[in-house]
């Protein structure tokens, strides 16, 4: 079987929280919610050093308040330790 890349993969970027916490929308896999932006959105409380997908625009978001580093796809899948 053939992996694929989706639309959703290219607007998708792993983060590492480096807050203690950050509130996010998530979705029900754990990634970050493509309309993480509009109102009235139920968040979860996020704690540093966790790894997820997130939509890349919230990426930066994050990155820009010091809440999250951005990893390039190699790092985010490389095993611990190595």
């Amino acid at each position: 079987m053939t992996a694929t890349v989706t639309d959703q993969d290219l607007t998708m970027a792993t983060v590492v929280i480096t807050a203690d916490h950050v509130y996010l929308p998530l979705d029900e896999n754990g990634a970050g919610r493509i309309d993480w932006s509009v109102g009235n959105v139920l968040t979860t409380k996020v704690v540093r050093r966790t790894r997820l997908k997130v939509p890349v625009d919230l990426a930066c978001f994050l990155s820009d308040r010091d809440q999250a580093e951005i990893l390039s796809d190699a790092s985010s899948e490389a095993p611990k330790g190595a």
